[in-house]
């Protein structure tokens, strides 16, 4: 469980810090589950691409709302142009999952990363999370696929339901010239919600309507692929 974000800047390549301050105070005040305890204070991540490759500007196993190293990511941004989406990450671990660095999204696969909202349940995995196995199958099914995006992951989405019960398969992928960001969720979707919007020329796509934007839904199984050259949106059709 967790709230994740997306930024596809503008021509000018300025991320606005506000945004990802917004964001950060869903830590503490972001949507949660009926029943299920307040925050999502149980790490956070930064990802931009550099020369085709994403790398982290922080990713800690912490409460972002109270962890110093968030205003130390935001100043590393202050005045830095950006020439590429940036993933944000705030985690809520699931019963039983370890607060470590290692489990704290987005993850990086080659020139992919990932963030995921929700649970894909009795999966008996010792090595890595549930959301680290879902990425690297579709890694695997992109391959197959001769880099086909949409199929690598309309095949592990089927292939998710046709084997596991899940809560949401909620996602944001990019390879740092596309945004893919894909909603998907069996049951609760007050929570598993994600929007986008345009601000000042750039696209932020996010779980929560963090500023006072007209914010635009991604309904239950939609895949929206924001083009980060373009800056252009389209749906992209998953089932």
């Amino acid at each position: 469980m967790c709230r994740m974000l997306g930024i596809v800047p503008g021509e000018a390549g300025v991320v606005d810090l506000n945004v990802l301050k917004a964001f950060r105070n869903l830590a503490m005040s972001g949507c949660v589950l009926p029943k299920s305890r307040s925050g999502h204070t149980d790490g956070w991540g930064m990802v931009v691409w550099n020369n085709s490759l994403p790398e982290y500007i922080a990713r800690e196993p912490n409460n972002a709302a109270i962890d110093p190293q968030y205003d130390v990511a935001l100043d590393r941004m202050k005045n830095k142009p950006i020439s590429s989406p940036l993933l944000a990450h705030l985690r809520k671990a699931s019963s039983g999952s370890k607060r470590t660095r290692e489990n704290t999204h987005p993850f990086l696969f080659k020139k992919w990363a990932f963030a995921h909202n929700g649970t894909i349940r009795r999966m008996n995995l010792r090595d890595r999370t549930d959301s680290q196995w879902f990425f690297h199958s579709v890694m695997e099914r992109l391959d197959l696929s001769n880099g086909d995006v949409v199929q690598a992951i309309a095949e592990q989405v089927k292939s998710v339901r046709e084997v596991y019960d899940y809560s949401s398969l909620t996602f944001l992928l990019s390879d740092g010239k596309s945004l893919y960001a894909y909603r998907d969720c069996s049951s609760n979707e007050d929570y598993y919600t994600l929007y986008y919007t345009q601000v000042d020329g750039a696209i932020i796509v996010c779980q929560e309507r963090i500023l006072d934007s007209r914010w635009e839904v991604v309904g239950n199984g939609q895949l929206l692929k924001v083009d980060a050259e373009k800056l252009q949106c389209e749906f992209l059709e998953v089932m």
